[in-house]
């Protein structure tokens, strides 16, 4: 017989293990891309906080990440650091939740009181009462926010934000990252 000619060999078939085996592993892969694209649309949102409003926790430029799911089952509660929108205005603020529904917010002699009683958190007498000057009855899904450095901040005193409504809040600013004047930290 000579060597050389055609060759009518057999292919060789994947075993059904094999075949097991690959399938196995394209979806662990697609498992672990859509729950990776899952977490980074949940918690992988960040923001660039613009201003000094929010000063001793966020500097000016200081980069934020914010968990967008972290109200869909709970509300926010008072001294929660939250993300919102204004309108059709393209900005995003960062501010701190002071009151919630239901409350009553008036500011007087500088000092910020949430249902008639003086709240102290250590922050600078407020120069400008704005809108808070009378009292503010808020409505079922109402928050009033206002930012660390009260002198320094547009927020629910003004009158181009006022209290704002639980379907503008975006998320929860959860963690601040290192920037030139901020430090990498959980917001508090």
């Amino acid at each position: 017989m000579a060597r050389g000619g055609l060759s009518f060999r057999r292919k060789k078939r994947l075993s059904s293990e094999v075949k097991r085996i690959i399938r196995t592993y394209i979806i662990g892969c697609l498992t672990a891309f859509v729950l990776g694209v899952s977490l980074v649309l949940a918690y992988g949102y960040t923001i660039t906080n613009v201003g000094a409003s929010m000063e001793k926790e966020l500097a000016h430029n200081q980069k934020v990440l914010v968990n967008r799911t972290s109200y869909f089952l709970f509300a926010p509660k008072n001294g929660d650091v939250v993300v919102f929108k204004q309108g059709s205005n393209e900005h995003l603020y960062i501010k701190r939740v002071v009151a919630v529904p239901g409350d009553t917010v008036q500011i007087l002699d500088g000092q910020l009181y949430v249902n008639g009683a003086i709240v102290k958190d250590g922050h600078d007498k407020i120069a400008d009462p704005g809108i808070a000057e009378d009292k503010i009855k808020l409505g079922e899904h109402e928050y009033f926010v206002m930012g660390d450095n009260r002198n320094n901040s547009e927020d629910s005193r003004s009158n181009t934000v006022g209290p704002i409504e639980r379907n503008q809040i975006i998320g929860k600013a959860w963690f601040a990252l290192p920037s030139d004047k901020g430090s990498m930290k959980p917001i508090n």
